[in-house]
Protein backbone atom coordinates (compact mmCIF):
# COMPACT_ATOMS: atom_id res chain seq x y z
CA UNK A 1 0.00 0.00 0.00
CA UNK A 2 1.55 3.49 -0.95
CA UNK A 3 1.72 6.55 1.80
CA UNK A 4 -0.80 8.41 0.25
CA UNK A 5 -3.71 5.62 0.40
CA UNK A 6 -1.96 4.75 3.79
CA UNK A 7 -2.50 8.31 4.96
CA UNK A 8 -6.42 8.61 4.06
CA UNK A 9 -7.55 5.08 5.30
CA UNK A 10 -6.02 6.57 8.74
CA UNK A 11 -6.82 10.07 8.68
CA UNK A 12 -9.81 10.30 6.26
CA UNK A 13 -10.90 13.18 7.91
CA UNK A 14 -7.75 15.84 6.96
CA UNK A 15 -8.35 14.33 2.97
CA UNK A 16 -12.07 15.76 3.77
CA UNK A 17 -11.45 19.23 5.16
CA UNK A 18 -8.93 19.70 2.37
CA UNK A 19 -11.47 19.07 0.18
CA UNK A 20 -14.34 21.10 1.77
CA UNK A 21 -12.42 24.40 2.73
CA UNK A 22 -11.60 25.12 -1.12
CA UNK A 23 -14.81 24.30 -1.86
CA UNK A 24 -16.83 26.27 0.39
CA UNK A 25 -14.30 29.37 -0.26
CA UNK A 26 -15.70 29.19 -3.67
CA UNK A 27 -19.07 28.82 -2.50
CA UNK A 28 -18.95 32.02 -0.82
CA UNK A 29 -17.81 34.31 -3.82
CA UNK A 30 -20.44 32.08 -5.94
CA UNK A 31 -23.38 32.28 -3.58
CA UNK A 32 -23.06 35.39 -2.12
CA UNK A 33 -26.81 35.57 -0.51
CA UNK A 34 -25.91 32.58 1.43
CA UNK A 35 -22.57 33.64 2.64
CA UNK A 36 -22.87 33.50 6.08
CA UNK A 37 -24.13 29.92 5.89
CA UNK A 38 -21.02 28.95 4.12
CA UNK A 39 -19.14 30.98 6.71
CA UNK A 40 -20.82 28.40 9.70
CA UNK A 41 -19.71 25.69 7.87
CA UNK A 42 -15.96 26.91 6.64
CA UNK A 43 -15.72 27.53 10.64
CA UNK A 44 -17.36 24.12 11.41
CA UNK A 45 -14.70 22.25 8.52
CA UNK A 46 -11.97 24.07 10.07
CA UNK A 47 -12.28 23.15 13.84
CA UNK A 48 -13.71 19.39 13.20
CA UNK A 49 -10.28 18.01 12.72
CA UNK A 50 -8.02 20.38 15.71
CA UNK A 51 -10.97 19.89 18.19
CA UNK A 52 -10.52 16.15 17.48
CA UNK A 53 -6.65 16.13 17.74
CA UNK A 54 -6.91 18.71 20.69
CA UNK A 55 -9.64 16.08 22.79
CA UNK A 56 -7.05 12.99 21.85
CA UNK A 57 -3.89 15.54 23.01
CA UNK A 58 -6.13 15.69 26.61
CA UNK A 59 -6.45 12.03 26.86
CA UNK A 60 -3.22 11.30 26.45
CA UNK A 61 -2.29 13.94 28.97
CA UNK A 62 -4.25 12.28 32.19
CA UNK A 63 -1.87 9.08 31.52
CA UNK A 64 0.57 11.12 34.01
CA UNK A 65 -2.02 11.76 36.28
CA UNK A 66 -3.41 8.25 36.41
CA UNK A 67 -0.57 5.80 35.38
CA UNK A 68 -2.37 2.66 37.04
CA UNK A 69 -5.43 1.52 34.77
CA UNK A 70 -8.12 -0.87 35.17
CA UNK A 71 -8.23 -2.89 32.52
CA UNK A 72 -7.81 -6.08 33.57
CA UNK A 73 -11.47 -5.72 35.68
CA UNK A 74 -12.79 -4.21 32.32
CA UNK A 75 -11.26 -7.86 30.90
CA UNK A 76 -12.81 -9.74 33.36
CA UNK A 77 -16.33 -7.88 32.27
CA UNK A 78 -15.80 -8.32 28.94
CA UNK A 79 -14.65 -12.37 29.79
CA UNK A 80 -18.77 -12.76 30.63
CA UNK A 81 -19.57 -11.26 27.30
CA UNK A 82 -17.39 -13.48 25.18
CA UNK A 83 -14.22 -11.00 24.82
CA UNK A 84 -15.58 -9.60 21.69
CA UNK A 85 -12.46 -7.40 21.13
CA UNK A 86 -10.28 -10.11 20.80
CA UNK A 87 -12.58 -12.12 18.51
CA UNK A 88 -13.22 -9.34 16.40
CA UNK A 89 -9.74 -7.81 16.23
CA UNK A 90 -8.51 -11.74 15.11
CA UNK A 91 -10.99 -11.51 12.25
CA UNK A 92 -9.26 -8.28 10.84
CA UNK A 93 -6.15 -9.38 11.40
CA UNK A 94 -6.38 -11.83 9.12
CA UNK A 95 -7.34 -9.57 6.16
CA UNK A 96 -6.26 -7.12 4.39
CA UNK A 97 -9.15 -5.27 4.03
CA UNK A 98 -10.54 -5.20 6.95
CA UNK A 99 -7.31 -3.43 8.46
CA UNK A 100 -7.77 -0.67 5.64
CA UNK A 101 -11.79 -0.53 6.40
CA UNK A 102 -11.14 -0.29 10.20
CA UNK A 103 -8.51 2.02 9.99
CA UNK A 104 -10.80 4.09 7.48
CA UNK A 105 -13.70 3.66 9.68
CA UNK A 106 -11.87 4.36 12.79
CA UNK A 107 -10.91 7.84 11.35
CA UNK A 108 -14.42 8.97 10.39
CA UNK A 109 -15.36 10.61 13.60
CA UNK A 110 -14.33 14.12 12.86
CA UNK A 111 -15.77 13.32 9.08
CA UNK A 112 -19.15 12.52 10.71
CA UNK A 113 -19.29 15.65 13.11
CA UNK A 114 -19.25 17.67 10.39
CA UNK A 115 -21.98 16.24 8.09
CA UNK A 116 -24.52 15.76 10.40
CA UNK A 117 -23.45 19.70 11.38
CA UNK A 118 -24.13 20.44 7.66
CA UNK A 119 -27.36 18.80 7.26
CA UNK A 120 -28.37 20.67 10.58
CA UNK A 121 -27.50 24.03 9.07
CA UNK A 122 -29.46 23.43 5.62
CA UNK A 123 -32.38 21.60 6.57
CA UNK A 124 -33.19 22.91 10.22
CA UNK A 125 -34.07 25.87 12.37
CA UNK A 126 -30.81 27.82 13.65
CA UNK A 127 -31.56 26.70 17.01
CA UNK A 128 -31.88 23.07 16.16
CA UNK A 129 -28.00 23.76 14.40
CA UNK A 130 -26.45 25.05 17.53
CA UNK A 131 -27.74 22.33 19.89
CA UNK A 132 -26.55 20.22 17.44
CA UNK A 133 -22.99 21.77 17.55
CA UNK A 134 -23.50 22.45 21.82
CA UNK A 135 -24.01 18.62 21.67
CA UNK A 136 -21.20 17.36 19.60
CA UNK A 137 -18.53 19.35 21.08
CA UNK A 138 -19.68 18.66 24.61
CA UNK A 139 -19.29 15.51 23.49
CA UNK A 140 -15.59 15.56 23.04
CA UNK A 141 -14.78 16.80 26.45
CA UNK A 142 -17.26 15.82 28.79
CA UNK A 143 -15.89 12.19 29.20
CA UNK A 144 -12.52 13.84 30.89
CA UNK A 145 -13.39 13.84 34.40
CA UNK A 146 -14.95 10.05 33.41
CA UNK A 147 -11.55 9.67 32.58
CA UNK A 148 -9.49 10.37 35.29
CA UNK A 149 -12.14 8.51 38.14
CA UNK A 150 -11.89 5.18 35.75
CA UNK A 151 -8.68 4.89 33.63
CA UNK A 152 -9.13 2.60 31.06
CA UNK A 153 -6.46 2.19 27.98
CA UNK A 154 -7.94 -1.05 25.82
CA UNK A 155 -6.88 -4.12 24.70
CA UNK A 156 -4.30 -3.33 22.44
CA UNK A 157 -2.73 -1.31 24.68
CA UNK A 158 -3.12 -3.46 27.83
CA UNK A 159 -1.87 -6.77 25.87
CA UNK A 160 0.98 -6.74 23.97
CA UNK A 161 0.05 -10.32 22.09
CA UNK A 162 -3.67 -8.40 21.12
CA UNK A 163 -5.16 -9.96 19.59
CA UNK A 164 -3.51 -13.24 18.33
CA UNK A 165 -2.73 -14.27 22.29
CA UNK A 166 -5.47 -13.50 24.42
CA UNK A 167 -3.87 -13.27 28.22
CA UNK A 168 -4.77 -15.61 30.98
CA UNK A 169 -7.67 -15.53 33.03
CA UNK A 170 -5.51 -13.25 35.11
CA UNK A 171 -6.61 -12.15 38.54
CA UNK A 172 -8.03 -8.38 38.14
CA UNK A 173 -5.71 -5.91 40.00
CA UNK A 174 -4.77 -2.10 38.79
CA UNK A 175 -1.96 -2.12 36.53
CA UNK A 176 0.64 0.39 34.64
CA UNK A 177 -0.21 1.45 31.47
CA UNK A 178 1.95 4.35 29.32
CA UNK A 179 -1.30 4.61 27.41
CA UNK A 180 -4.45 7.77 27.17
CA UNK A 181 -6.69 6.75 29.69
CA UNK A 182 -9.76 7.09 27.28
CA UNK A 183 -11.66 3.89 27.73
CA UNK A 184 -14.52 4.35 29.81
CA UNK A 185 -16.87 6.13 27.65
CA UNK A 186 -16.05 5.38 23.92
CA UNK A 187 -16.13 8.80 22.73
CA UNK A 188 -15.91 7.43 19.34
CA UNK A 189 -18.82 5.02 20.00
CA UNK A 190 -20.86 7.90 22.45
CA UNK A 191 -20.37 10.39 18.65
CA UNK A 192 -21.83 7.51 16.40
CA UNK A 193 -25.05 7.42 18.49
CA UNK A 194 -25.37 10.65 18.61
CA UNK A 195 -25.44 11.26 14.83
CA UNK A 196 -27.79 8.55 14.34
CA UNK A 197 -29.72 10.49 16.81
CA UNK A 198 -29.45 13.49 15.32
CA UNK A 199 -29.96 12.56 11.56
CA UNK A 200 -32.94 9.81 13.15
CA UNK A 201 -35.74 12.61 11.09
CA UNK A 202 -34.87 11.17 7.78
CA UNK A 203 -34.76 7.99 6.42
CA UNK A 204 -31.90 7.94 4.70
CA UNK A 205 -30.22 9.95 7.87
CA UNK A 206 -31.17 6.47 10.28
CA UNK A 207 -29.20 4.35 7.60
CA UNK A 208 -26.42 6.41 7.18
CA UNK A 209 -26.07 6.59 10.88
CA UNK A 210 -27.00 3.02 11.74
CA UNK A 211 -23.72 2.37 9.14
CA UNK A 212 -21.48 4.95 10.73
CA UNK A 213 -22.27 3.31 14.40
CA UNK A 214 -21.83 -0.49 13.20
CA UNK A 215 -18.37 0.48 10.96
CA UNK A 216 -17.51 2.41 14.45
CA UNK A 217 -18.44 -0.96 16.54
CA UNK A 218 -16.23 -2.98 14.12
CA UNK A 219 -13.48 -0.58 14.69
CA UNK A 220 -13.28 0.20 18.28
CA UNK A 221 -13.63 -3.58 18.96
CA UNK A 222 -11.28 -4.80 15.98
CA UNK A 223 -8.57 -2.18 16.43
CA UNK A 224 -8.43 -2.86 19.80
CA UNK A 225 -8.81 0.51 21.16
CA UNK A 226 -11.83 -0.73 22.68
CA UNK A 227 -13.46 -3.00 25.21
CA UNK A 228 -17.17 -3.89 24.99
CA UNK A 229 -17.72 -2.49 28.56
CA UNK A 230 -16.45 0.88 27.17
CA UNK A 231 -18.90 0.69 23.96
CA UNK A 232 -22.48 -0.07 26.40
CA UNK A 233 -20.66 2.89 28.92
CA UNK A 234 -21.56 5.36 25.95
CA UNK A 235 -24.48 4.34 25.92
CA UNK A 236 -25.66 6.54 28.99
CA UNK A 237 -22.97 8.59 28.36
CA UNK A 238 -24.33 9.92 24.98
CA UNK A 239 -27.79 10.30 26.69
CA UNK A 240 -26.40 12.43 29.32
CA UNK A 241 -24.78 14.32 27.02
CA UNK A 242 -27.77 14.81 24.68
CA UNK A 243 -29.64 16.09 27.62
CA UNK A 244 -26.92 18.95 28.71
CA UNK A 245 -27.01 20.22 24.89
CA UNK A 246 -30.36 20.83 24.93
CA UNK A 247 -30.61 21.88 28.69
CA UNK A 248 -29.75 25.76 27.90
CA UNK A 249 -31.64 25.55 24.58
CA UNK A 250 -33.97 28.09 26.13
CA UNK A 251 -31.61 30.58 27.03
CA UNK A 252 -31.23 31.70 23.84
CA UNK A 253 -34.71 33.03 22.03
CA UNK A 254 -34.89 30.49 18.65
CA UNK A 255 -35.79 34.27 16.65
CA UNK A 256 -32.40 35.37 17.24
CA UNK A 257 -30.72 32.07 16.76
CA UNK A 258 -32.57 31.08 13.33
CA UNK A 259 -31.45 35.81 12.31
CA UNK A 260 -27.56 34.41 12.95
CA UNK A 261 -27.06 31.24 10.97
CA UNK A 262 -29.82 31.82 8.26
CA UNK A 263 -29.74 35.41 7.43
CA UNK A 264 -27.87 34.85 4.19
CA UNK A 265 -31.36 32.90 3.11
CA UNK A 266 -33.60 35.87 4.51
CA UNK A 267 -35.31 38.36 2.19
CA UNK A 268 -33.73 41.65 3.11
Amino acid sequence: MNPMTMFLAVYPGVAVVALAVPLLAVRWFAVPQDRLRTEWLLVAAGLAEPADALAQFTANSLSWLRPLKYDLFVYRIDGFLGDPSFHLGQMVAARAWLILLVSFSYGLMPVAMLAAFAVYLWMKSAAETLVVARTLALNLFAAVPLYLLFPVCGPAFAFPGFPLLPPARLAPHMMAIAAAPNGVPSVHTSTALLVLYFLRPWRWGRVGGAVFLALTVLSTLGSGQHYLFDLLCAVPYATGVVWLGRSRKSHVAPVDRDRVVHAGTQPS
